[in-house]
């Protein structure tokens, strides 16, 4: 058996964060990092397109308004530990300088390399400067307690020595496999197996920050098509989130920042409760109410009365979008302004405020980029992660039922979680 004082399970971000906040805290004590592919940190180089989206200036001004899933103060007593200047200051203490975006207002926070790869390589030089040691390929099968110890039956899954077992134990261990987001990258949901055997209770996972699907005839003839609009998610006829973003049309429905920002209750709603009356409002003069609109349109209307309807929405949409748009709606594309009625000019102006389309349904885990659901909290001791079922059993990242807003919130998540958890206090 290879004996660890501590074994992590998952090496993702949490999982890497966990190992280097442990060794620094205990120099002369083991620990092993067991990861179940070829290498650690995986799904970090995907995000944010590959740049590595790695925290959220705004995280330090209203930390809890951007989380979901666990109890507001049970998320503060983590990021109270490790906030957004504990996170800045460990990567720039790692050799990682961070910028904020300024193209957008949403605060996300990149390294001046905008490579991910510089992040993992870096929190991989860590780890083995550290001393931790690192087990790729082994995928953990099963997990028991016997007296102080933690009993791990795992199978080795790499091209080598293929399905050869190896047994682990520990006297702390930490679970940090993830949620079921990019399964091709590793979060496949096995963790929650592992976490339930010891008698903690799950909370049904479903696809967070996911593309929507709808049948309409704009996302069949705009596919590919994307620009700013504000939308707004309305379940069984009650409006519940708004964001402002960029929206893609897309052959299944819609995708973009915006969209992903709103489909975590639409998700609940329709994969975890079974439920259906799913709208969602698009506004595709973002930030302009139905009277603005309307004003907007005449001003321009009364310059040029002759122009044709649809050239006069040219300069505010993309091109392709007014014959389409205008079809759709049933107006003529190229009747003259000055022939519109003012009951024709106050429904174009509702139609491109308050555009409403039918959910059918989400796309799945290969396509979500976060986990809404996982470990119930409730069972965990706040301040330490700690299982309140299971002495020296501890958790962190995304395999706890919480997750965040786009725009590096997550990953704050998974490193403040993850060094909070690597106390083991």
């Amino acid at each position: 058996m290879n004996k660890f004082d501590l074994i992590i399970v998952g090496g993702g971000a949490a999982g890497m964060m966990a190992s280097i906040s442990f060794k620094r805290k205990y120099k002369n004590r083991s620990v092993a990092l067991i990861d179940r592919t070829f290498a650690l940190g995986r799904k970090i180089l995907v995000c944010g397109a590959g740049r590595c989206n790695i925290t959220n200036i705004n995280l330090s001004e209203d930390t809890t308004k951007y989380y979901y899933g666990a109890p507001k103060f049970f998320i503060q007593s983590i990021f109270d530990q490790f906030g957004f200047e504990d996170i800045k200051n460990f990567f720039i203490d790692l050799g990682i300088p961070l910028y904020v975006e300024r193209k957008t207002d949403i605060g996300k926070m990149f390294p001046i390399t905008d490579q991910a790869k510089s992040v993992t390589a870096l929190l991989e030089d860590e780890i083995q400067r550290l001393g931790v040691e690192i087990f790729l390929n082994t995928e953990v099968i099963r997990i028991k307690k016997e007296s102080n110890l933690f009993i791990l039956d795992t199978k080795n899954i790499g091209q080598n020595n293929k399905n050869c077992e190896i047994k682990f134990g520990s006297e702390f261990l930490i679970l940090s496999a993830g949620g079921k987001t990019y399964p091709a990258l590793g979060s496949n949901g096995s963790g929650y197996n592992l976490a339930m055997s010891l008698g903690h209770r799950l909370i049904k996972p479903v696809p967070s920050a996911v593309p929507l699907e709808s049948k309409n005839t704009l996302s069949q003839q705009l596919q590919g098509l994307k620009f700013e609009m504000t939308v707004t998610s309305i379940i069984e006829d009650k409006k519940v989130k708004t964001r402002t973003d960029d929206v893609m049309f897309t052959q299944y429905g819609f995708s973009g920042p915006a969209i992903l920002n709103i489909s975590r209750e639409i998700s609940i709603h329709i994969n975890r409760k079974g439920g259906k009356d799913v709208k969602v409002m698009l506004n595709f003069l973002p930030n302009y109410t139905f009277n603005e609109a309307l004003k907007l349109l005449e001003t321009r209307w009364n310059k040029r009365p002759e122009q044709t309807l649809e050239k006069s929405l040219y300069g505010l949409f993309p091109n392709k979008f007014s014959e389409v748009f205008l079809k759709c709606i049933d107006f003529k594309p190229y009747i003259s302004v000055n022939k519109l009625s003012e009951n024709d000019k106050i429904t174009l102006a509702k139609y491109l405020t308050e555009f409403i389309v039918s959910i059918t349904g989400t796309r799945g885990w290969n396509e979500a980029e976060f986990t809404a659901g996982g470990i119930d909290t409730s069972e965990l001791k706040p301040f330490t992660l700690e299982s309140k079922i299971v002495d020296k059993l501890y958790f962190c990242g995304e395999i706890l039922d919480v997750d965040g807003d786009v725009g590096g919130f997550n990953l704050s998540w998974a490193w403040a979680s993850g060094f909070v958890a690597g106390l083991l206090n």
